[in-house]
């Protein structure tokens, strides 16, 4: 099931609106909800899994694991 908006809107508000990388800000940085677990590593769509990243953490992550 794809992420709704209501989800990433409160992933978002949860994580400050700050990436849980880097720590850039929407003001500084365009952000993007990341799965902590990618999906194609078997994570799902859940908030527990999912994070505020900037497009350049989330980009540079990748279909990676986190550790």
């Amino acid at each position: 099931m794809p992420m709704t908006k209501r989800t990433r809107f409160e992933v978002l508000r949860r994580d400050g609106h700050r990436c849980r990388y880097c720590g850039l800000t929407a003001t500084e940085a365009e952000l993007t909800v990341d799965h902590v677990l990618p999906v194609a590593l078997g994570g799902g769509d859940g908030p527990g899994n999912l994070v505020a990243a900037c497009k350049d953490c989330n980009a540079g992550k990748a279909s990676s694991n986190p550790d």
